[in-house]
């Protein structure tokens, strides 16, 4: 295998947002990361669909968080989202908004206005080593491969539409059992997706109860491709050590919502300081994601057990305060109260590792 190779070194598998980041963390402290990525580009496994920069988890600007990581989110493609629609069979459609941006939409895939393959040319202009098309050496020091274990599933249909840009939101066990379903329109392009967990007593199209809604109120999805993926909701913990399993190989997502692009990126940056024997730096970033991991995998709990006529009552209770990402960012709060709930999943709940 013909790659460059030094003392400094770092072998890192997986090209995805958390390899990546991990990577040019590296490169800025001054070691010689070299990624490995069995796809034979960066983003080659996604699609093209829509996903959402949370902005309601993390106290820190985008800006601020980019640049702590390594990146310049300046040279990011993004689509800010202040507003949105929640569809629920209870409650007539509800219009939430909010005075700052709720996300950050991104496209994900391999091409130039994508979010991964932006993120690659910036580790590229930094002069990153890429191994494309080639599997890593099991001496890795980082492990950013992905799930291997499927907790939760996504379908989905990639479209083009002339329709104004929109967000929308379903919820309800026809559209996304234990999950949710969400139509977005951006720039001509669209994404209809739908977010669940299986249950092999129920047969049920989510997806096709999503395009029959969305046609009843007169969005017509046509000539679409169709995409899908998987998630876990393992929750690992345990020393952070070699080889360092960061993004979901190390279960650092959102599990209430599965936002959890900026989960990943600090793990990666994580791994990155404790090689650069940035200890302390590196448990300070762990204990804070950890917290917020433990209490989104609380509130997953709390959620997958609300009926659809509770789903429309949180959401209508979300469309009546005024600050309703300030309701949001309340969830992810570590205080007494979560404490006492986590020790008690800890006793009844066996958490998986991935």
């Amino acid at each position: 295998m013909n790659y460059l190779h030094n003392s400094k070194s770092i072998k890192i598998a997986g090209g995805g947002v958390a390899g990546l980041s991990a990577a040019i963390s590296l490169k800025k402290l001054g070691y010689n990361p070299i990624v490995f990525e069995k796809c034979s580009a960066v983003g080659e496994n996604r699609h093209g669909d829509f996903e959402g920069l949370e902005n309601w988890i993390f106290s820190t600007s985008m800006n601020s968080f980019f640049n702590q990581v390594g990146f310049d989110f300046n040279k990011i493609t993004t689509f800010p989202i202040s507003k949105f629609t929640v569809h629920t069979k209870t409650f007539s459609p509800l219009n939430i908004s909010s005075k700052k941006p709720f996300f950050y939409m991104v496209k994900r895939g391999r091409n130039n206005q994508d979010f991964d393959n932006q993120l690659f040319d910036q580790c590229k202009d930094m002069n990153i080593q890429f191994e494309l098309g080639t599997k890593a050496p099991e001496d890795s020091s980082i492990i950013a491969t992905g799930t291997k274990k499927a907790a939760a599933y996504i379908r989905g249909i990639n479209f083009k539409s002339s329709l104004n840009d929109q967000v929308h939101l379903l919820l309800g066990h026809q559209f996304a059992l234990k999950g949710y379903a969400y139509l977005i329109i951006i720039n001509g392009h669209g994404t209809l997706a739908s977010a669940f967990k299986k249950n092999k007593r129920k047969n049920i199209d989510n997806i096709q109860n999503c395009l029959k809604y969305f046609q009843s109120i007169g969005i017509d999805i046509v000539d679409g491709k169709e995409f899908g993926s998987r998630g876990s909701f393992s929750l690992p913990f345990g020393n952070f050590k070699l080889p360092y399993l960061i993004g979901e190989s190390g279960g650092y997502q959102d599990y209430l919502f599965g936002f959890g692009m900026r989960m990943s990126m600090i793990s990666g940056l994580a791994a990155a300081l404790s090689i650069a024997s940035k200890k302390n730096e590196a448990l300070a970033l762990l204990s804070d994601v950890n917290k917020k991991r433990r209490v989104s995998f609380i509130n997953r709990l709390f959620y997958e057990r609300l009926n659809n006529y509770q789903l429309a009552s949180f959401a209508n209770k979300i469309a009546n305060v005024d600050n309703p990402l300030a309701v949001l960012s309340s969830a992810y709060k570590w205080d007494i109260k979560n404490l006492v709930r986590w020790k008690k999943i800890n006793k009844n709940y066996e958490i998986r590792p991935t």
